[in-house]
């Protein structure tokens, strides 16, 4: 049997999806899963209707079912497994019976890549324009704040405003998480449509669209992955010692065998401090030790100015 322990949010999730479920039908085995703990209420809800609207996604798949012996190979609270470079083939290769524990986030490329046939047909999903009339040279930009703008993993504004001087457009629309104030003001010269709602309809929004501008979000990764769009422009960010979180230093979602997938490369993180106004605006995306270290982390910042 495979379990997998789901965790992170959606996008998290959804890789998550593919690593279980490819290890299912290549064992034969059965697939039953544990949903995430970040925000359960919210997060669960959409995450199962994102997948009742795509093609082929159950959440449980019939199979030969082994409580023992446990195998922890996949499960990153164990051994020597960090999360993200799994050695999938091998771990299909070993048939023989166990419960397999699935738990990380396995957000790279060349784990994904021999099996993006299987995992476009899984998550086929229609398009909709949602009344806008979008055309082939409409351009949808995909901000992602919020939670981002905490960790220090946000993206400088500017590598839209420098793709955008070199591209152009009939209308341009945006969509994302975190679109604040900051935001608006700094996209107004544009006059952009802002389109917001559930993540399945700002999935079906962005796949109407033949030209995309992507931010470094796993969300983003999907909506360019399971697009037809000719044109996709990605961020490929800088590396930034002072920014050791896993997401900035172990995930490698470059589709370098796709020639419409453009890389921006060196993309700076921004550069601003986050604030109060940050943490509050995210804290639907965050873990409560993560909101308390974040006061503590601002209260003890501005206790060492006035020192």
């Amino acid at each position: 049997m495979i379990h997998l322990q789901m965790n992170g949010f959606i996008a998290d999730n959804l890789f998550q999806y593919v690593v279980a479920r490819v290890l299912a039908e290549e064992l034969g085995f059965a697939l039953r899963v544990s949903h995430s703990r970040m925000h359960p209420q919210r997060n669960v809800p959409q995450l199962e209707a994102l997948l009742a609207a795509f093609a082929d996604a159950p959440l449980s798949l019939q199979g030969a079912v082994y409580e023992e012996p446990v195998d922890h190979a996949a499960h990153m609270d164990y051994g020597d497994f960090d999360g993200y470079d799994l050695d999938l083939a091998a771990l299909c290769d070993r048939r023989e019976p166990r419960r397999l524990e699935v738990k990380g986030y396995f957000q790279r490329y060349d784990l994904l890549r021999p099996y993006k046939a299987r995992m476009r047909s899984w998550f086929a999903l229609s398009s909709c324009d949602r009344g806008y009339a979008v055309g082939p040279d409409d351009l949808v930009v995909h901000i992602r704040r919020g939670d981002l703008l905490v960790f220090n993993l946000a993206l400088s504004l500017d590598y839209y405003r420098e793709l955008l001087k070199q591209l152009s457009w009939r209308r341009l629309y945006i969509v994302g998480c975190g679109l604040d104030g900051e935001v608006r003001r700094y996209f107004a010269r544009f006059e952009p449509v802002y389109v917001e709602g559930e993540p399945l309809q700002d999935l079906q929004f962005m796949l109407a669209f033949d030209r995309m501008i992507l931010s470094n979000s796993g969300f983003a990764w999907w909506a360019g992955f399971l697009s037809t769009a000719r044109e996709v422009h990605f961020p490929a960010m800088s590396r930034d010692s002072a920014r050791d979180h896993p997401k900035a230093t172990l995930v490698d979602l470059r589709i370098d065998d796709e020639s419409r997938f453009h890389y921006v490369e060196n993309v700076p993180y921004q550069e601003r401090a986050y604030t109060l106004a940050d943490v509050y605006r995210a804290r639907g995306q965050l873990r409560k030790q993560r909101v308390a270290g974040a006061v503590l982390a601002l209260l003890a910042r501005r206790l060492g100015r006035l020192r």
